[in-house]
């Protein structure tokens, strides 16, 4: 079982303490993820657009993922049944 240690997370102009049983390199490719959907943003945006922004890149991304998962199911699900 992890523990559950507390770490800082900076998005924009402010850094967060969180809570997480992440290991460092799990906690290094999610702030990557975040740094990437915060780029491009606007340095005038205020912290609060910059969070919107940034869910919203980040939950495009995952409908995006989840169209690409949803194709390879359905030919393997396919493949399974015989089809080509």
């Amino acid at each position: 079982m992890r523990t559950v240690r507390d770490v800082y997370l900076t998005i924009g102009k402010k850094s967060y303490s969180i809570s997480t049983p992440l290991e460092n390199e799990e906690i290094d490719q999610v702030k990557s993820l975040i740094d990437e959907a915060c780029g491009g943003v606007s340095r005038s945006a205020d912290q609060e657009e910059l969070l919107m922004l940034t869910c919203m890149r980040l939950a495009y991304s995952l409908c995006e993922i989840n169209k690409k998962l949803q194709i390879i199911s359905d030919r393997l699900e396919k493949e399974s049944r015989g089809g080509n």
